[in-house]
């Protein structure tokens, strides 16, 4: 009985995305299919966002569900049986076949292909003197504008380093040592990898003068000081008192992406605002949302964010895939007994005054076997809250990256001069 054969699958998108209008698009079709897409993934980000929300209670949450679903879509493509039955139903994709699921992913990577803003690279390191299966290696190639290279697993450290190079290469340095070399060993079959890159500046930039420090209500009874921008213009907005909550939505320049965060109406009201949003989608709030004048407060924050997904798959129904019943048998030309070991998440966000930066990975490691009112509403994020880097056209919303912060470190800054304050 031969050994156990591992591969590995990594993906890392930027948490912010530069989308050209989808109503550039030519063919009808391609709206819709794209909307029902983005309709597809918002249900996949809330479900994983609720599993995450649960294993890191403690921290603040960022992830990019489109660079998970991503690299377990490329997985899904050589997957058969069973194993492909429930990444169809856990992932939500589009189809049962692989080309359409394929073909899915192209319309959305197509979009993002010639811009300047986002970038956007996928990947596939195959163990040395093995070789992808046709099919499998073309609808990568073609569809998910993947290359191949070969590279010798069994060298863990040199391996684990020129995959962790392309990443940081491809990220801007943001996201560092996706994979360990403990990951990858001579059993290691197959890497799959994904980086996006984005840097967007807001269309409404805060002035860096009018940055204070101000209290975060970490809940009724703990607050930090911390660098709470300021800004009035108008924005949209939305009072939501089925949430309990208010939403406001932050575009970036130069693109159709925009941050809408939602906010507690109460300090301790994240939880249950997690809890509501399980049933109700992003859509739902995102139609709410009107133009009117808006006084904002908003947190300067960075936040990192590493996790092994291999829970949060079994709890939404995919764990044959981690198991010696796996069905990989379409990914290489000599087919061997194939599952999944683990999956790894990384992902960063840098939102300053100027607007955001960041970038997230997943690594999949196998084996063988989403007319104004007057005077201007408040908005003042200054307790936990809930936010998610979205497509604001599609009609469902496409979620890049969602998020929350809970916990920020207390920081003090030096008061300018008051003949240097703006009227907000």
């Amino acid at each position: 009985m031969r050994s156990p054969k591992t591969w590995v699958c990594g993906l890392l998108p930027l948490l912010v995305l530069y989308i050209p209008s989808i109503n550039a698009m030519n063919d009808s079709n391609d709206v819709r299919d794209v909307a029902e897409f983005s309709r597809r993934l918002a249900i996949f980000s809330i479900n994983v966002y609720g599993k995450l929300s649960l294993l890191k209670s403690n921290e603040n949450v960022v992830f990019s569900p489109f660079s998970i679903q991503t690299c377990a879509a490329m997985a899904r493509i050589g997957a058969e049986g069973q194993t492909a039955e429930e990444l169809d139903r856990g992932l939500g994709l589009v189809s049962s076949n692989v080309t359409e699921i394929a073909e899915s992913y192209n319309r959305v990577l197509s979009i993002y292909e010639k811009s300047n803003i986002l970038r956007i690279a996928n990947k596939i390191y195959v163990m040395q003197d093995y070789a992808l299966n046709d099919e499998y290696n073309a609808l990568l190639a073609q569809k998910f504008l993947s290359s191949a290279e070969n590279i010798d697993f069994g060298q863990s450290e040199k391996a684990a380093n020129a995959i962790n190079g392309w990443v940081e290469e491809r990220t801007n340095n943001l996201i560092k040592n996706l994979i360990p070399p403990s990951a990858l060993n001579g059993l290691t079959r197959l890497v799959l990898v994904n980086a996006i890159h984005f840097k967007g500046t807001w269309v409404h930039k805060f002035p860096k003068h009018a940055t204070h420090s101000e209290l975060f209500y970490l809940n009724d009874d703990e607050s930090v000081n911390v660098p709470m921008m300021n800004l009035k213009d108008r924005f949209r907005y939305a009072d939501l008192p089925d949430l309990d909550a208010t939403a406001l939505e932050m575009p970036y320049a130069d693109s159709d992406l925009s941050m809408l965060v939602i906010l507690p109406k109460s300090k301790t009201g994240l939880q249950q605002l997690e809890k509501k949003l399980q049933s109700v989608p992003l859509s739902q709030v995102t139609d709410k949302l009107y133009s009117t004048q808006v006084i904002v407060k908003f947190p300067k924050f960075k936040a990192e964010f590493q996790v092994e997904l291999t829970n949060v798959f079994k709890e939404l129904g995919m764990s044959r895939m981690f198991s010696s019943k796996a069905e990989f048998g379409k990914m290489l030309q000599s087919p061997e007994s194939l599952q999944v070991s683990a999956v790894i998440h990384k992902a960063f966000i840098d939102v300053n005054e100027e607007g955001t930066e960041a970038a997230a990975a997943t690594g999949v490691v196998v084996r063988k076997k989403r007319s104004a009112p007057m005077p201007p509403v408040d908005f003042y994020a200054n307790r936990p809250f809930i936010y998610a880097i979205t497509h604001r056209e599609a009609q469902q919303g496409l979620p890049i990256f969602l998020g929350s912060v809970s916990r920020l470190s207390e920081v003090t800054l030096q008061t300018p001069s008051s003949s240097e304050h703006d009227e907000l």
